[in-house]
């Protein structure tokens, strides 16, 4: 039989408050890496690579890869 202390509230307001810490910090990871990525095959475009060529490198769909090359850089 397994005994639990009660969960304080005070402890919830940090245990939720370090959950939307980890939440907001893996959003600018992934922020992060999206950007890279576009960059890459941004660059991989402007020299000289089709965008059936960058798809299959990156395993992106044609289209996708279209759609990162018509964004305006950030």
């Amino acid at each position: 039989m397994s005994h639990r202390a009660p969960v304080r509230a005070a402890d919830a307001d940090i245990d939720k408050r370090v959950a939307l810490k980890l939440a907001a910090s893996a959003a600018h990871r992934q922020d992060v890496a999206s950007s890279s990525r576009d960059n890459a095959i941004r660059f991989a475009a402007d020299n000289g690579a089709s965008k059936e060529e960058i798809a299959l490198a990156t395993e992106l769909e044609e289209s996708a890869v279209e759609r990162i090359l018509g964004r305006p850089v950030s």
